[in-house]
C-alpha cells in the first residue's frame, strides 16, 4: 500500500467537511483506500454521473475471480466473482420489479402500523430499536415469504452483523449457520410449493444462488434503510416540512432525505481500458469509486446543497447509483421511506425528540434515538 497517498477511511466518507475540500480540489483525486488497493474517488457530480455509466468502467474489481464459495462471508457478497454477482444480480432483478413491490404496499403499511402500535404513545421510547432497525427486516421478511416462526433466524442473523455508529458485533457462527439452515429448507418447501414471494419466484434457480441472492438482499437491504429513516426522523423533526399539513410533499421529501442522508458510501468501478475522467488518465485495472454523499451535495448541480430543501425544483441525486450497478432495492427502499414517513406524519402530527436524549453512544454501546409520539391535533 502506497503511503504516501492520502487515507480515506470509512470515517472520510461521512465527514463533509472534508469531502467539501476535496470536491473543491477537483473531482479526481489518487487515494489509500484503507485495507484496498489504491484507488480514484470521484467527489463531483459531473463526473460521477458520467463515470457509473461508461461502457469501459465494470462493476466487478478484476481481482474477484475466483472459486465460488457456498456460503460466502458477509464481506465477501460485495466481493464475488464477477460472473457470480451478475448472475445473482440478473436473479434478483427479474423478480424484484416495481410491480412486486407495489403489490407488496399493504403488508408494508401493516409492518408499519405493528411496530408503531407497540410503542408507547406519550412518552420517550427509542425510535432506533423499536421501528428504524426491525421495520427493513420485516419488509424484507415479507417480500421474501419468510413465515412469523422463521423471522427470528432472520432477526438473530441481520441483527449479528449491522454496526451503529461504527460499533457492532459480528454475526456468529450460529446465528450464520442456523439462518442458512432454515433458509435451505425454505427455498425447498417454495421449490415444491410455490406462494406469491420473492423467494418463490428464484426457486427454479440452483438452491445455492436462490441462497446467495437472499443473504445479499438481507445483507445490502437492511442498513441503509435504517440510516434512512434514522438521520430522516431528526430532520424531520427539527425542520419540520410541512407533511402534516400537506402530505402531498411526501414524495419530494423522500428524495431529499436521500440526497442529503446518501445511506450508502459508495458506487464503484474497474477501468477495463485506460481512459480520462476530469482531466486525470486512469489506468486498467484500477478503481473508481465514486463518493456518493460528496457527489450529492455537489453545489454546481443543487444550490445551497447542505440545505434541507423538498422544494428543489430539480433533485437528481445519485443515492441509489447509477448505470448497471444501481441500486436492486432502490424502488422498494423508497417503499419503505414513503410509508413510514408517510405514517408518521398522519398518525402522529406531533411527534417530537425526547427533550433528553440519555447518555452519548460510547464505543461500547449503539446509539439511541429518543422520540415522543404523540397523536394530537397538530393545531
Amino acid at each position: 500500500m502506497d503511503s504516501s497517498l492520502p487515507l480515506v477511511s470509512v470515517e472520510t466518507l461521512r465527514d463533509m467537511d472534508a469531502l467539501r475540500r476535496m470536491r473543491e480540489a477537483g473531482p479526481v483525486h489518487h487515494v489509500n483506500m484503507g485495507g484496498r488497493e489504491p484507488g480514484w474517488i470521484l467527489t463531483c457530480h459531473e463526473a460521477a454521473a458520467k463515470a457509473l455509466v461508461d461502457p469501459r468502467l465494470r462493476g466487478d474489481a478484476p481481482q474477484a475471480q475466483g472459486p465460488e464459495k457456498e456460503l460466502a462471508d458477509e464481506e465477501d457478497l460485495f466481493f464475488l466473482p464477477g460472473e457470480q454477482h451478475a448472475r445473482l444480480r440478473r436473479m434478483i432483478s427479474r423478480q424484484l420489479t416495481p410491480r412486486r413491490v407495489a403489490g407488496l404496499l399493504p403488508r408494508i403499511q401493516h409492518e408499519a402500523d405493528l411496530l408503531l402500535d407497540a410503542m408507547p404513545p406519550g412518552e420517550p421510547a427509542d425510535f432506533i430499536a423499536a421501528f428504524s432497525r426491525p421495520f427493513p427486516v420485516a419488509v424484507l421478511c415479507e417480500l421474501l415469504g419468510v413465515p412469523p416462526e422463521g423471522r427470528r433466524y432472520i432477526r438473530d442473523y441481520v441483527f449479528g452483523w449491522i454496526a451503529e455508529a461504527g460499533v457492532g458485533t459480528v454475526v456468529t457462527e450460529s446465528a450464520g449457520v442456523a439462518m442458512a439452515g432454515y433458509l435451505k429448507e425454505l427455498i425447498a418447501r417454495r421449490r415444491a410449493d410455490p406462494r406469491d414471494d420473492l423467494i418463490s419466484a428464484m426457486s427454479a434457480a440452483d438452491p445455492r444462488d436462490v441462497l446467495s441472492a437472499v443473504r445479499l438482499l438481507l445483507v445490502a437491504g437492511h442498513r441503509p434503510v435504517t440510516r434512512l429513516l434514522t438521520e430522516g426522523v431528526e430532520i424531520l423533526l427539527s425542520r419540520r416540512p410541512g407533511l402534516v399539513e400537506d402530505p402531498s410533499r411526501l414524495d419530494p421529501t423522500v428524495e431529499e432525505l436521500l440526497r442529503l442522508i446518501t445511506p450508502t458510501a459508495l458506487s464503484s468501478r474497474y477501468v477495463k481500458e485506460s481512459l480520462e475522467i476530469g482531466g486525470v488518465e486512469l489506468p486498467e485495472g484500477g478503481g473508481v469509486h465514486c463518493v456518493l454523499a460528496a457527489v450529492n451535495r455537489d453545489p454546481d448541480r443543487f444550490p445551497d446543497p447542505d440545505a434541507f430543501a423538498p422544494d428543489r425544483p430539480a433533485n437528481p441525486h445519485l443515492a441509489f447509483g447509477l448505470g448497471h450497478r444501481h441500486c436492486l432495492g432502490a424502488a422498494l427502499a423508497r417503499a419503505e421511506a414513503k410509508v413510514a414517513v408517510g405514517t408518521l406524519a398522519r398518525r402522529f402530527p406531533r411527534m417530537r425528540l425526547a427533550a433528553d436524549q440519555g447518555p452519548a453512544p460510547t464505543r461500547a454501546g449503539t446509539r439511541k434515538l429518543l422520540v415522543v409520539l404523540d397523536p394530537g391535533d397538530p393545531t
